[in-house]
């Protein structure tokens, strides 16, 4: 009876919880019909808005004989003309005509005047959001606004094939309609096959680039900018948009729109005729008549800066499709814009394969923009530059190549010669081509040897900021594979590929390779070929071919010993083959010596970036940058101005002068009878016929960078100035004498450090005794025994805990 009871109590809670459910499905009902009424009516308004913009938008850019400032007009005509490809809609310029709207608002767009506020409003982030359909939206107003051809179209190429094919089809399509066999309307040509132009977004100015790791859910199907790096590149390939039939039975013409990644044929003929005599016909695929676009797959990496630590660089797929096609090469750092679509795959391959749990993701491109402009390439501000480049040879005259060597990390302190060589390395010599098919490289290939602490690395990374392509890589992390190429198998495909390693992707760039001295043998050898053939060889997995590898070698290294060991020859502290060290054009040993104006100097200079070299903000938001705050003398040129000028500068083809052959013979003489002469304990490099080579490179990239079609007698002064500078820290350095007493070094760092106004009473620190002492190659026991070597003759004293000395008598 209580269980009676207990039921008969539950039945009206019951009733009621079916009642409130009943109410929640209306009401969510009703919300969604009003979503649904107001999507539709937002696209209507939509939908007006793109046809007055494309119709009126007026830019100060364009200058039109026809339209005038009406630039999407304007793009039409072109477009229709077979001038250009693509009509790439400015999202700025949207957003600009938004906000003009906003203020004069035309009412006969809509019945409300707050809808079409709404609306208004709205289309730049609805655009961004769902690119695919309002890319439609744009191509179907641009279909109905496109005026007809002019006297400039331009009838070439697949434009003649094209319009035979459509007079071909008008022909057939009226014979059909005399005799009644028409298609339905909803068969007719499709727009893309009648247009030869395409839709594509460019995005705003203010659209933020996001890290590949941090796109998420809500970017599908939007718009979406990120830095990346192109790693590897397919061949381009034709690609369907719209499939033609021919039916065999009836004789008319079948179109099929191709809008995803793949298509399932028709089985039957829709015409009229077919239907009427109950018969499916029998299609024949015409490729002739069908529609293709140009289509290459690309592969993108995530930039190093947003790597984190610890964390592997993410990929991803990207499809480039029309006039984005063959825009960019492996290795080029790039602001990629898309859209984020999911891949999927055709019935058959699904039922035949296991479907995986996870969705494969890939971008569709709509926009790319380079990092760094290559020197062969056109930039949009080469007037600009050049502009800059004949006032900056107006204002410094002979010392432009000076000033612009300077402007190589000009934080960096000293080493003026190493960055007058790393210009020189920038601009380079031209490649020879004899005609028998012999090759002479032009570019110059360098080597910084040296103690630690002499800024070889920031040097390396500032050189492939400059050059417009550079890949930056250690020794350590670099295998032989790594550098030339590898072989991979797609998984998708099964086909076996080459990807190029570092040097390939630094093709016609510099690839700069730090800790050289790290590197295993076996890999280091890899680089042999391309040093000098500027070719990659491979004969892996069935695959023989050659790779180019027109690439700049710039390298940095520490010596055998970790430092530089002053009583050992300078052969046996670079320890490098002589197979790979006569490869090097120029070989830098940079000492770390000790030298008290220098070091005082190098001090201010580090202090003073530390403290006033930053830019500072000024009333109005703008940034300024003071003109010589580092005391060169000029205000430093930034690197778009260096990129400039070593384009400018690699325009030349300098040609040697008859009266320096016998110079430069002279000298190269003279080099090698100097090394026979030094002997082996003293040689400090490989003199080979290549370092005759050498000199002729550097004197012609140095009179390319005086804009000089004739190397002259200063070019060739200055490579031979370079070449001997680059061993001359060697010679400054003291105890590179051979037979100098480590006593006489000791008495000497003695003296100087007591000399210092810093020091009191005479009293001078062990510890930093020691210290200076280490950069002579002298061990702390060494030093102790000395000072105690001195202190026996009665010349200095030591307190009694060792920790200070003193000379006896004051040195003056």
């Amino acid at each position: 009876g209580i269980e009676r009871l207990k039921k008969f109590a539950r039945a009206p809670l019951a009733l009621h919880l079916c009642n409130n459910m009943a109410l929640l499905r209306e009401s969510i009902a009703k919300q969604s019909l009003m979503e649904a009424k107001e999507i539709c009516n937002q696209t209507s308004d939509h939908k007006a808005l793109i046809k007055k913009f494309i119709q009126t938008y007026e830019s100060d850019l364009c200058d039109d004989v026809k339209y005038g400032k009406k630039k999407y007009q304007a793009m039409l005509q072109e477009a229709v003309n077979n001038r250009i490809g693509t009509i790439v809609i400015d999202l700025d310029d949207v957003e600009q005509f938004c906000k003009k709207e906003l203020k004069e608002p035309d009412l006969h767009m809509s019945q409300s005047v707050l809808d079409l506020q709404q609306s208004i409003e709205s289309l730049v982030s609805c655009v961004e959001g769902n690119v695919m359909r309002y890319r439609l939206f744009f191509y179907e107003v641009c279909d109905a606004l496109q005026p007809a051809r002019d006297g400039g179209y331009r009838a070439e190429g697949a434009a003649k094939a094209r319009d035979a094919v459509q007079c071909w089809r008008e022909r057939l399509s009226k014979q059909k309609e005399q005799q009644g066999g028409a298609l339905p309307k909803d068969c007719g040509v499709p727009a893309k096959l009648k247009n030869p132009w395409d839709i594509r977004f460019k995005p705003r100015g203010t659209c933020q680039s996001i890290p590949l790791r941090q796109i998420r859910a809500e970017s599908v199907g939007a718009l979406i900018q990120l830095d990346c790096l192109v790693v590897n590149l397919s061949q381009v390939k034709p690609k369907v948009e719209v499939v033609t039939y021919h039916c065999e039975t009836c004789g008319s013409e079948i179109f099929q729109s191709v809008e995803g990644e793949n298509y399932t044929p028709p089985k039957e003929c829709p015409s009229q005729k077919c239907r009427d005599n109950k018969q499916s016909g029998n299609l024949r695929c015409n490729i002739r008549t069908s529609a293709f676009t140009k289509h290459q797959e690309m592969k993108v990496q995530e930039m190093s800066d947003h790597v984190p630590q610890g964390g592997v660089p993410r990929s991803i797929s990207v499809l480039l499709e029309g006039d984005l096609t063959r825009q960019v090469l492996a290795g080029d750092a790039i602001t990629l814009t898309g859209v984020y679509y999911p891949h999927s795959l055709p019935y058959f391959q699904k039922m035949k394969m296991r479907t995986p749990t996870t969705q494969r993701m890939f971008i569709e491109a709509h926009h790319i923009q380079k990092h760094k402009k290559g020197y062969s390439e056109t930039a949009v501000d080469e007037d600009v530059m050049e502009h800059k480049i004949q006032e900056a040879l107006q204002h410094s005259g002979d010392r432009l190549y000076e000033h612009a060597a300077k402007s190589i990390a000009p934080e960096i302190f000293g080493h003026e010669d190493v960055k007058k060589a790393l210009l020189l390395v920038l601009i380079g010599s031209y490649t020879k081509q004899m005609q028998d098919g012999l090759k002479i490289r032009g570019d110059i290939h360098t080597l910084m040897m040296g103690d630690p602490g002499v800024a070889k690395s920031q040097l390396l990374k500032q050189v492939c900021a400059i050059a417009p392509r550079s890949v930056y890589t250690t020794g350590k992390g670099s295998t032989g594979v790594g550098l030339t190429a590898t072989v991979n198998r797609d998984n998708a495909t099964g086909e076996v590929t080459l990807e190029g390693g570092s040097l390939v992707l630094a093709d016609m760039g510099v690839c700069c390779i730090d800790e050289f001295d790290k590197m295993e043998e076996g890999d280091r050898t890899a680089i042999h070929e391309v040093m000098e053939q500027q070719t990659v060889s491979i004969a892996k997995a069935g695959i023989t071919t050659t790779l180019n590898c027109r690439t700049t070698i710039l390298a940095a290294a520490n010596p055998v010993y970790g430092r530089y060991n002053p009583y050992k020859s300078p052969v046996e502290n670079i320890d490098l083959p002589a197979a790979l060290l006569s490869r090097f054009d120029l070989v830098f040993l940079l000492l770390d010596t000790v030298d008290c104006d220098k070091d005082k100097q190098l001090a201010e200079h580090v202090t003073k970036v530390h403290s006033a070299y930053e830019k500072k903000e000024i009333e109005g938001g703008m940034e300024l940058e003071d003109s010589d705050v580092l005391g060169l003398g000029f205000k430093p040129y930034n690197h778009k101005f260096m990129r400039a000028f070593v384009r400018k500068a690699r325009s030349y083809e300098p040609v040697l002068d008859d009266a320096l052959r016998n110079d430069i013979a002279d000298a190269y003489v003279a080099m090698r009878d100097d090394e026979k002469r030094d002997g082996i304990q003293e040689k400090k490099s490989y003199t080979t016929p290549r370092t005759l080579l050498a000199i002729m490179r550097l004197s012609q990239a140095h009179a390319r960078a005086r804009f000089s079609n004739r190397v002259e007698r200063q070019d060739f002064d200055e490579a031979m100035r370079l070449m001997k500078a680059s061993k001359e820290s060697i010679e400054l350095s003291a105890p590179a004498k051979r037979g100098q007493n480590p006593l006489d070094v000791i008495y000497e760092i003695l003296a100087d450090l007591s000399r210092r106004d810093s020091v009191k009473d005479g009293w001078v620190d062990v510890t930093h005794v020691v210290s200076m002492a280490g950069h002579k190659a002298l061990t702390k026991e060494l030093v102790m025994e000395g000072i105690e070597s001195w202190q026996s003759l009665g010349v200095v004293t030591m307190n009694p805990e060792k920790t200070m000395v003193q000379f006896l008598v004051p040195v003056e």
